[in-house]
């Protein structure tokens, strides 16, 4: 972390740890004076002229923070290594920067790899305590995601959430995990293990600082970015007050799409799914029925540009025909065409030249898009 970095660090989490300041007034403050430094320079009565900042308020902020507890926290967010990500730089997920200005974290911290802008994500929630049914339906649509090169995000909670993120993983694809309590802590503590494996194929988020249990408050806030970094949700299992029920909400008011499993009408893990479609979210049984919704999401081949390349041979556009469903490994074109690795590459170079083809993580192939 270099000293501009930590001192960026420094002025936001003071910021953020004067009593009265939420999500709201920080950006309005922020917006107001260009940066979280610049917010200490002012006056009271500057800083009354904000909308939301009372005279107390603003006394507090010209009183400053603590200095030396704000250090320490700064001192073990460098010790962990944790990346760190702000709303006004390029490696903030911008996806959730189409959400409500007030539920834009100010700060979120990472470990893991980074979200890419052009990444594909839908969420998958649902209830603690699911039905067998429940379980193989939320690993196998996380399974079919995955294949079709889709990032799965849920909150590593037990039951659906579990199962979601093995699914990707086991599959090969990439997985995130939102937790309601700092990386540093991990909860439930029964998914160390898959911490780890979501760690070194995706990444983990949280906007709380170290040393943050885990608290029943935190997790409606951690749902509305899990919500907010995908394009849909699926609520998979969900009880008539499931924490799922409100993930959909924030769904709905993030304007993503919303997909629900249907259930046994007397089923009381079925309650809040069936709810969910009368109310108008999409019923859904397979990947399918996220394809139909969301079609951008679906890998095709795109016939259309590639018959204005004249110089395709015989084996390139068969190669071509494989993508229908998505990127592929190597290993498995290979088969495929029954051509040596070694040969194969010489061909998928030939198409990356040409614009058709480029090479994505291990080893994977898709089709570039228009």
């Amino acid at each position: 972390m270099t000293n501009s970095e930590r001192k960026k660090l420094i002025s936001t989490i003071g910021l953020l740890s004067i009593s009265g300041i939420g999500r709201g007034r920080f950006h309005k403050l922020v917006k107001s004076f260009g940066s979280p430094a610049k917010v200490f320079l002012h006056s009271i009565k500057e800083l009354e002229e904000i909308p939301g900042v009372s005279h107390s308020l603003a006394v507090k902020i010209c009183d400053g923070y603590d200095k030396e507890e704000v250090d320490k926290i700064v001192d073990k967010i460098e010790q962990l290594k944790w990346g760190v990500l702000y709303p006004d730089r390029p490696d903030f997920p911008q996806h959730l920067l189409t959400i409500a200005p007030r539920d834009i974290p100010p700060l979120l911290f990472r470990e893991g790899k980074p979200l890419e802008n052009n990444e594909k994500v839908i969420a998958i929630v649902g209830t603690r305590h699911p039905t067998e049914q429940g379980r193989r339906f939320a690993y196998s649509l996380a399974v079919s995601l995955a294949k079709a090169d889709i990032t799965v995000v849920s909150g590593m909670a037990e039951g659906i959430d579990t199962m979601a993120h093995k699914g990707a993983l086991d599959t090969g694809g990439k997985t995130i995990a939102v937790w309601g309590n700092s990386l540093d802590i991990v909860y439930p503590p029964s998914n160390k293990n898959l911490a780890e494996r979501i760690k070194k194929e995706g990444a983990i988020y949280s906007e709380y600082f170290p040393s943050t249990p885990p608290d029943r408050n935190h997790f409606p806030e951690r749902n509305r970015i899990i919500s907010g970094l995908a394009e849909g949700v699926v609520v998979v299992e969900a009880g008539k007050k499931s924490g799922a029920l409100i993930t959909a909400e924030q769904a709905l008011e993030q304007r993503r799409e919303l997909f629900a499993v249907p259930g046994y009408p007397q089923a009381t893990m079925s309650i809040g799914t069936n709810n969910l479609i009368k109310s108008g979210a999409k019923l859904i049984t397979s990947i399918d029925d996220i394809f139909e919704e969301l079609p951008s999401l679906k890998g095709t081949v795109l016939t259309k540009k590639f018959t204005q390349l004249p110089d395709l041979t015989k084996t390139e556009k068969e190669i071509i025909n494989l993508f229908s469903d998505g990127p592929l490994q190597i290993d498995h074109i290979s088969r495929a065409i029954r051509l040596p690795v070694a040969e194969l590459m010489k061909f998928l170079l030939a198409l990356e030249l040409k614009g058709v083809v480029q090479e994505i993580s291990g080893k994977r192939f898709t089709l570039v898009e228009e």
